[in-house]
């Protein structure tokens, strides 16, 4: 009995080491066939989608890392919606295995956004650059010939978007100067305003005052009349140069009477009529002839200003013009002239 049972244990021993030599030699030879046709690899996924292959981890991994955290030129922050999987496998042997692979999809599904510095009118957003340095230097440059007196609201801000797009310098410095002229411009056309506005203010209290002097005058200066109509001195003032008289300054007869008196003063009609003519005539400088019907006309020249046109019904109360040295003159004064049937006389005759 012990012998058939050693028999059969050293039967079976061969026979399990028999087997267990194939099977080494099997495995050996799947080994072998599998080293020759494949390779180990990390399979990269991210959501699920396989994105390239690797051989080594966490090589890998510092390069995603140094690409997210990267913050040179104007980056502000990287981000990535989900973090990529690596999963241990065989791949065919002629399969390349590339870092570069796996970078470019991460840097495709990666949003950068970048910091960048925006120049801002009037709370309004013009023109944006890469750096803070860059957008004072642009606002100096733009201020550099602006009045004073004129408010440009120009500021800086930091801004942040996904976009890498700004502005050149030229295009910046370009559109705020075109802002700029049209406030320089508006600024003017007000101030122009304020000041027609002023002198005409001016102009009305002047008037005024003349409407007072005058109305005096005209009450004291009342000295007869011509034709049937009363007539008042235009001026207060000294008689520089009588009627029909002869000087260095003209050649032929004086045709009507110079009466002195102080630059701007005003002058009223002698009485009521037309205005027939208002502007420059040659040798009478700025000159206003008034038709007072029945042929009789008066003539008032030399005028610094004019304050009334053609075809205008005015009378004795009415501030025609000012007093002046326009045309042949010497000095400010008025030349009065009547004229009845367009012959000159002597105003004297009827006034001073």
């Amino acid at each position: 009995m012990n012998y058939i049972l050693k028999n059969w244990v050293i039967f079976y021993t061969k026979e399990a080491i028999k087997t267990l030599k194939l099977v080494t030699i099997g495995s050996a030879i799947v080994i072998t066939v599998v080293c020759i046709k494949y390779k180990p690899a990390y399979k990269v996924t991210i959501s699920g989608e396989t994105i390239g292959f690797v051989s080594n981890v966490n090589k890998i991994e510092k390069k995603i890392d140094k690409y997210m955290n990267d913050t040179s030129g104007n980056i502000a922050f990287r981000q990535i919606s989900e973090s990529p999987e690596y999963e241990l496998k065989l791949i065919a042997r002629d399969k390349e295995i590339k870092d570069k692979t796996v970078m470019l999809a991460i840097e495709n599904r990666t949003t950068t956004t970048y910091k960048k510095y925006a120049v801002i009118y009037d709370g309004e957003q013009k023109a944006v650059v890469e750096n803070q340095q860059e957008a004072e230097s642009i606002i100096n440059e733009v201020k550099a010939d602006l009045n004073q007196e004129v408010e440009l609201k120009l500021g800086i801000a930091e801004v942040f978007s996904t976009d890498n797009i700004v502005n050149s310098k030229e295009e910046a410095t370009n559109t705020l100067t075109q802002l700029k002229v049209a406030k320089v411009t508006e600024y003017q056309t007000k101030k122009a305003e304020e000041e027609k506005a002023l002198a005409a203010q001016k102009r009305k209290a002047f008037v005024a005052n003349q409407a007072m002097s005058i109305a005096t005058t005209t009450t004291v200066g009342a000295t007869g009349s011509l034709n049937g109509m009363a007539l008042s001195i235009p001026v207060n003032g000294s008689i520089s140069s009588r009627f029909g008289s002869r000087g260095s300054s003209r050649s032929s007869m004086h045709t009507g009477l110079d009466i002195s008196t102080s630059l701007g003063t005003g002058i009223r009609p002698i009485t009521s009529g037309t205005v027939v003519y208002a502007g420059y005539k040659g040798s009478y400088g700025n000159l206003v002839i008034i038709d007072h019907g029945n042929g009789v006309q008066s003539y008032y020249a030399h005028c610094s200003n004019i304050y009334v046109s053609q075809g205008q019904a005015v009378d004795s109360g009415t501030t025609i013009s000012a007093v002046g040295s326009t045309g042949n003159s010497t000095g400010p004064h008025l030349h009065l002239e009547i004229r009845i049937g367009g012959s000159p006389v002597n105003p004297q005759n009827y006034l001073y």
